[in-house]
């Protein structure tokens, strides 16, 4: 599989991998700061960059997992730090289990290892539907969307990212679409991964905006204390996307733990 992706930096690699949705570019700020002392490979999910992809029917998290080890051999990456936002972070138990001896640390932002609950999944599913029979995301279900990522105070049209996000929601083309709801069936239904969380031996750190609603800070919570080596960071008024709500509070962080 060809992903797309943006490159910066020489040195030890960072791997970035962005929400459902979004694209690498959300990672700018974090690039432009990592890429002094690191070399930053940030990848597209399938059909959310440059490139469009065929998903066949029941395409998983673990499917994607091995096209990503695939990609990351190819571009001959022998050990990578790794950073996953929302379903980037999910994907990090899954890479583990085949690139264990690889990954240097593990940063999970605003994410979950284990099932979606029933009254996320159903509400998930019923969005993927919708999309799937209009083969469009009409404004107020892109608004619905939109909403459920931002901190609240960040809501508004005023905002240029959440302007930004709006305008891509309502933008996708048909055949990008179908590969998305494909995707989103993927994550919503993923397997429950919480087993491998314990068995995680290299740095592991655990990253929540403070006003996350799909992701709120105690499932990062439950998943830190199933290692016992693991940090546990809240970002302050920053919601689902808590790198680009609150990028400062973030690259702070970031600086800390990549000795910037």
């Amino acid at each position: 599989m060809k992903f797309s992706y943006q490159e910066k930096g020489k040195g030890e690699t960072i791997i970035l991998i962005h929400s459902y949705l979004w694209d690498s570019e959300m990672w700018r700020e974090q690039i432009d700061l990592l890429s002094q002392k690191y070399h930053c490979l940030a990848i597209d999910l399938p059909s959310h960059g440059k490139e469009n992809f065929d998903l066949k029917k029941g395409y998983s998290l673990s499917d994607l997992a091995k096209d990503i080890v695939d990609f990351i051999d190819e571009k001959n990456i022998r050990e990578f730090h790794y950073i996953g936002l929302s379903v980037g972070g999910m994907l990090a138990p899954y890479l583990y289990e085949l690139k264990k001896d690889s990954m240097k640390s593990i940063i999970m932002m605003d994410s979950y290892s284990g099932e979606e609950g029933i009254e996320k999944y159903t509400l998930y599913f019923k969005l993927l539907d919708t999309i799937e029979e209009y083969q469009t995301i009409p404004q107020p279900m892109a608004a619905q969307i939109a909403n459920m990522f931002f901190a609240k105070n960040n809501c508004n049209v005023e905002n240029e990212n959440y302007l930004r996000f709006l305008n891509r929601l309502q933008n996708f083309g048909k055949d990008n679409l179908q590969n998305i709801v494909t995707l989103g069936r993927a994550i919503f239904g993923r397997d429950n991964k919480l087993g491998v969380i314990p068995k995680i031996e290299c740095p592991l750190y655990f990253i929540v905006g403070d006003e996350d609603e799909p992701r709120p800070p105690k499932e990062s919570l439950e998943m830190s204390e199933l290692n016992k080596n693991s940090k546990y960071i809240v970002v302050e008024n920053a919601g689902h996307i808590s790198n680009v709500d609150n990028p400062e509070f973030v690259n702070k962080i970031f600086s800390e733990i990549f000795n910037l």
